[in-house]
């Protein structure tokens, strides 16, 4: 799983609805995705950021220069189009494009970080505790400094 965190200034709320909703689309869950849209819209750059948490450490270049290749460069620049994709698409149509969003980031997750495909709900799920415990982390300290 990759070693990142979400935007800061992400709640541990916003967290749990962007993964809730990425995994009841992966689920084909369409009632509980309509309820959770819903509740994304006023959200728009939340799938976005999560999908740069997910994709930006595994497919960034590395910082040991020794284990750089020129394989290390195209899968950096996938990774950058990918999310500038990703941020186009929902810029320019952040309601509709939420559910596409969601599929990519349960299908980036199914091929690349999940042991196999098929355990992508509980590698979602893994991530979502994750980032989860972090968001709270970050907000348990900021709450203490006002």
């Amino acid at each position: 799983m990759p070693d990142t965190m979400l935007h800061a200034s992400l709640t541990p709320e916003q967290v749990q609805l962007a993964f809730d909703y990425v995994l009841a689309i992966d689920a084909g869950d369409a009632n509980t995705a309509a309820d959770l849209m819903t509740k994304l819209t006023p959200y728009p750059g939340l799938l976005g950021a999560v999908a740069q948490a997910i994709v930006f450490p595994v497919t960034a270049l590395s910082d040991d220069m020794d284990d750089v290749t020129a394989d290390s460069f195209v899968l950096d620049e996938l990774g950058v189009v990918f999310l500038m994709a990703i941020r186009g698409w929902n810029d320019a149509c952040p309601r509709t494009a939420l559910p596409g969003i969601a599929r990519c980031i349960a299908h980036f997750t199914a091929q690349v970080l999940a042991d196999v495909p098929q355990n992508v709900t509980r590698t979602l799920e893994a991530m979502r505790g994750e980032y989860l415990e972090r968001a709270r982390a970050v907000h348990s300290v900021a709450g203490g400094h006002r």
